[in-house]
């Protein structure tokens, strides 16, 4: 039977862990010696990582064992309490699969990070800190049983990403986590509001209270006002077109190692709210009609940022415009309101995020040599064969080509859309998917088919190569065997007749 220990364990880990990360890493910059304090910090993150799954796992052992018989576990701190007004987590198919997704993914990233950001600064331990805290932030969100739960670990989530984004202390960094914080602010806001606005409805900010009390709802006048205002509160923050304006900035602005953690793991967590809220709560047409706003972002959001990126000459910045039109594929998917839409969502976001992620990942290695635009990369195949490989693997899964991962999730995605009867977003998602190969082979293009522009040999950083490896692993075995992920999937497809 599953308690609210068992759900906050695999939270509290993370939030214990970031508190202890600050003397330990204090501790390790003391050791002169370099391979002991490497050694310590990688037994560190192993007994973090290790214990985190064993929380998740145990929760998730727990939940399916009671899962045929309550899909759906509700969860409170006050056992007596109406549940209308408690803080609230639900455990249930698909908040599993994003807990076990968030601690798988922010493990490597956080490996790269140790790599990538050393421990020369002070300020490396608050680094790695806010990383374990954000993750923590993250599968809470994903067990969120209320709005009000699911807003303050969110903005919890929001505040930690602005620190990855500022660290380096750049000019440009410093006005990227400007942007940003003022953007976020102005969600805040819209999201307050609309919540209030659905609080006075309903009398609750408990999801499945609210989905009842708004079935029942006679006019849905002011709730249209409501699911505006939270919509594109959530949407400034999924950086949905038009609102994506500070996530370009944001992402070339940080360290390489904080675009591929808030990419793989921040992002993902924003499109999971969306289709929390409306799949879960808002689902059509029983409660409030969204389908075609969303598919007009989408439509946006996929074609503005396939074309940002073929006028990019910056590397970095060109793959936070791919994110972007990401965004616009994870909404063809929200949209269609069918299960294989659901399954292409689900899968979408682990695909998505370790893409992403592996792309950050290298182009970091290529920034940290003084490689940062499509000129300086040139012939860099031949410099950098290993980090040159998984940029173009990378660049492969992006465009949708067979037999890599992200081709089986563009393809349950536009089919999702065909299903739904939407095919215009399938077809125009297929023509984006052009722009996007031909601005990834010209990347791919200037690697090997150009003259480099340096003579000597680049020494690749071999530590850092291993994090992003398990990702190219990853993307090559989930695409010839998708049904890995598939078959976690498969509990949240069984659950779906009972939401829709």
């Amino acid at each position: 039977m599953l308690e609210i220990l068992d759900v906050c364990l695999p939270i509290a880990s993370f939030v214990v862990y970031s508190l202890l990360t600050l003397p330990i890493f204090k501790y390790a910059r003391k050791i002169k010696n370099a391979n002991k304090k490497l050694l310590l910090t990688l037994v560190w993150f192993s007994i973090i990582y290790a214990s985190a799954a064993f929380a998740v796992a145990n929760l998730a052992t727990k939940y399916y064992e009671q899962a045929t018989t309550q899909p759906l576990v509700n969860v409170t701190f006050a056992e007596n309490s109406q549940l209308i007004f408690s803080s609230t987590f639900s455990i249930d198919a698909v908040s599993i699969y994003m807990a076990v997704m968030f601690t798988i993914v922010s493990a490597i990233v956080f490996l790269y990070g140790l790599f990538h950001i050393g421990f020369s600064e002070k300020t490396s331990g608050r680094y790695y800190a806010v990383m374990l805290m954000i993750t923590g932030c993250l599968i809470g969100t994903a067990f969120s049983g209320d709005f009000l739960t699911l807003f303050i670990l969110w903005e919890a989530t929001a505040a930690g990403s602005s620190f990855l984004m500022l660290y380096g202390g750049t000019k440009a960094s410093f006005y990227a986590t400007l942007k940003y914080l003022v953007m976020i602010v102005i969600a805040s806001a819209f999201i307050i509001y609309g919540l209030s606005i659905i609080y006075g409805i309903t009398g609750t900010l408990n999801f499945w209270a609210v989905k009842e009390a708004l079935i029942a709802l006679e006019n849905k006048q002011i709730l249209a006002l409501a699911f505006i205002f939270i919509a594109a509160g959530y949407a400034i923050e999924a950086a949905i077109v038009p609102f994506h304006m500070w996530l370009p900035d944001a992402y070339t602005a940080a360290p390489a190692s904080s675009s591929a953690f808030l990419s793989a793991l921040v992002d993902q967590g924003s499109y999971y709210v969306l289709l929390r809220v409306l799949i879960y709560v808002l689902t059509p047409p029983k409660v409030f009609e969204w389908t075609f706003m969303l598919a007009v972002l989408s439509a946006l959001t996929m074609v503005l940022g396939n074309l940002f990126a073929l006028t990019e000459r910056n590397v970095k910045r060109l793959f936070a415009y791919v994110c972007i039109a990401d965004v616009g594929y994870n909404l063809v998917a929200i949209t269609s309101v069918t299960p294989l839409g659901v399954m292409g969502n689900l899968y979408f976001f682990f695909i998505g995020g370790i893409t992403t992620a592996l792309s950050f990942m290298a182009v970091g290695i290529l920034n940290k040599m003084g490689f940062k635009t499509l000129e300086s990369i040139s012939g860099i195949g031949r410099k950098m064969p290993l980090t040159s490989l998984a940029l173009t693997l990378s660049a492969f899964s992006f465009a949708g080509v067979p037999p890599f991962a992200g081709f089986i999730a563009k393809y349950l995605v536009f089919t999702a859309a065909i299903e739904a009867n939407m095919g215009w977003l399938a077809v125009l998602g297929v023509l984006t998917s052009v722009i996007q190969a031909a601005y990834l082979l010209r990347l791919i293009n200037y690697m090997y088919a150009k003259e480099p522009k340096i003579e000597e040999k680049v020494k690749e950083p071999k530590k850092m190569l291993i994090p992003i490896f398990i990702f190219v692993a990853a993307i090559i075995i989930l695409g010839i065997y998708p049904t890995i992920i598939l078959n976690l999937i498969e509990p949240v497809i069984q659950q779906l007749p009972s939401i829709f």
